[in-house]
């Protein structure tokens, strides 16, 4: 198809590009992270519709309350806003021209195009001097590798300190969905929005699709999927939930995704479980932009996570983990399956048969 258009004379643009095209002419918000910036924003573009300001946003997952990772408001009005979610990799984000920013957080990522820390916030720093002289940056003020690299911006910088870490009455668990929607808040009031319309507004924000998403029940333990496909998000989503249900068995199915970030970071992710009684590994989900190399035995991370304290078994096969967490699934447990590749399907599957078992 590409060289067809080539070959017609038709521009050919890729995802950034495109979308490129429109935010650079418009007044654009953008959101960049290592973790949390599909989150956060959906949380200042919920806020920013509830407070009735003509927004369009685009962010990486369907939101919840829109069902629909879009909103489409009308760009050619004065006042119209673009939030869009900026994405580190291959540098996508430095196509933008953002009049405003949020970037929550800088933990290396992509070891299969940055080859080391140093390149990895080198982009951010990039990102942050295309933000306009008189626009805005939030970032977290307890982040040292992002502080450092946003010293290249020329805009006005807001770190979130302690005091701006609020705790808001969201539907979201978990303190990392706390920060996310603190750095919203910040932005939002760069914008002028009330706190008042703000608090509102987040407390009827009901997430996005595969973050810390309730798939449904089986064999009366609740069963969640997550996105969490990096040791600090599974430690974040494993934290949500041991501290929501305190008296609960949590039981993680993890599917690693890409063997550069899993070779790369091989024992951060094996002591990433603390938090899980149970781990269930199965097999990396493999990107068509790599190729193995071999060096990845999961299941010495079998090992090494049993090791930490958790009970860790390796099933290769996902298709097997729903009738292996069946024979023993009950009330006392709460699941939850995590990674970026196809491992709903496996929460899916554990709710389907169980609700089959009673009904078909």
């Amino acid at each position: 198809e590409i060289a067809a258009a080539d070959k017609a004379g038709i521009p050919v643009f890729s995802y950034p590009q495109a979308a490129a095209e429109l935010f650079n002419a418009s007044f654009g918000i953008a959101v960049a992270g290592s973790h949390g910036k599909t989150t956060t924003t959906a949380m200042l573009a919920h806020i920013l519709k509830s407070a009735g300001k003509n927004v369009t946003a685009v962010v990486g997952s369907k939101v919840i309350n829109w069902q629909s990772g879009a909103l489409c408001g009308d760009l050619k009005k004065p006042g119209a806003l673009f939030v869009l979610e900026a994405d580190e990799y291959k540098e996508a984000f430095l196509n933008y021209r953002p009049k405003g920013a949020i970037i929550t957080n800088i933990d290396y990522d992509h070891p299969d195009y940055f080859s080391n820390l140093k390149d990895y916030q080198s982009a951010f720093g990039r990102f942050a001097a295309l933000v306009s002289k008189d626009g805005f940056l939030i970032a977290s003020g307890n982040d040292k590798i992002l502080k450092e690299a946003v010293k290249k911006a020329k805009c006005r910088i807001r770190f979130a300190g302690k005091s701006d870490i609020l705790k808001f009455n969201l539907q979201t668990i978990g303190k990392h969905n706390q920060f996310n929607a603190s750095l919203a808040r910040l932005a939002a009031l760069e914008l002028g929005i009330s706190d008042g319309v703000i608090k509102e507004a987040l407390e009827t924000f009901k997430g996005t699709a595969r973050r810390l998403e309730l798939v449904g029940m089986a064999q009366g333990a609740l069963v969640f999927d997550d996105y969490a496909h990096h040791p600090t998000e599974i430690k974040a989503t494993l934290s949500a939930l041991s501290e929501r249900y305190p008296d609960k068995e949590i039981i993680a199915v993890f599917q690693p995704h890409t063997y550069s970030r899993t070779k790369a970071l091989f024992d951060d992710f094996a002591s990433a479980f603390s938090r899980a009684h149970t781990v269930i590994l199965t097999d990396v989900y493999a990107s068509a932009r790599e190729h193995y190399n071999g060096g990845i035995n999961l299941a010495i991370m079998t090992s090494k996570i049993n090791l930490k304290g958790s009970q860790a078994v390796l099933i290769n096969d996902k298709s097997k983990i729903p009738e292996y967490l069946l024979e023993s699934l009950s009330d006392r447990a709460v699941v939850v399956t995590m990674g970026a590749g196809d491992i709903r399907e496996v929460a899916e599957k554990t709710v389907q048969t169980a609700i089959c078992a009673h009904t078909c």
